[in-house]
């Protein structure tokens, strides 16, 4: 699960279920059509803390097109880890992980999922662990089944 067109419309406390730990409120004056953005984690059942950055638009049309070019410009291998690199620069220290990587930079983020009106940054040292990740933590809030 990559993108789910999904007619609810959520906020942070739709991941209550988890629980979500909310560790930080991004400023998303530079995000545009968002309307709010977290950093959190969520520690799945025998497991370290995982994090996750939170992304929530007003429907899902808003979160395809306009999130979906901006998630990705920041998950993945090729993804943008300095502030003068990318287009919204909130929260750029917060997706490098540990290690080396381009520059020494490696990314924490390995992939996204879309989910109604949510794009989830999921972290992960490449796409599949990460969009299991996200599916975990969605499945835990009781968003996906």
């Amino acid at each position: 699960m990559k993108i789910n067109k999904d007619n609810a419309v959520r906020d942070l406390s739709s991941f209550d279920g988890a629980p979500f730990k909310l560790a930080k409120e991004y400023d998303i004056s530079g995000l545009p059509r968002a309307s709010a953005a977290y950093m959190g984690y969520y520690i799945p059942p025998d497991s370290e803390p995982i994090q996750y950055e939170l992304r929530i638009y007003p429907d899902h049309k808003s979160a395809v097109e306009m999130g979906i070019q901006y998630a990705e410009e920041v998950t993945g291998e090729e993804a943008l880890l300095r502030s003068v690199d990318v287009r919204w620069d909130e929260g750029t220290k917060d997706r490098r992980g540990g290690g080396f990587h381009r520059g020494g930079l490696t990314p924490l983020y390995g992939d996204y999922a879309v989910i109604g009106n949510i794009i989830l940054l999921c972290e992960g040292r490449d796409s599949n662990q990460a969009l299991s990740r996200c599916e975990s933590l969605l499945f835990a809030a009781g968003i996906i089944e």
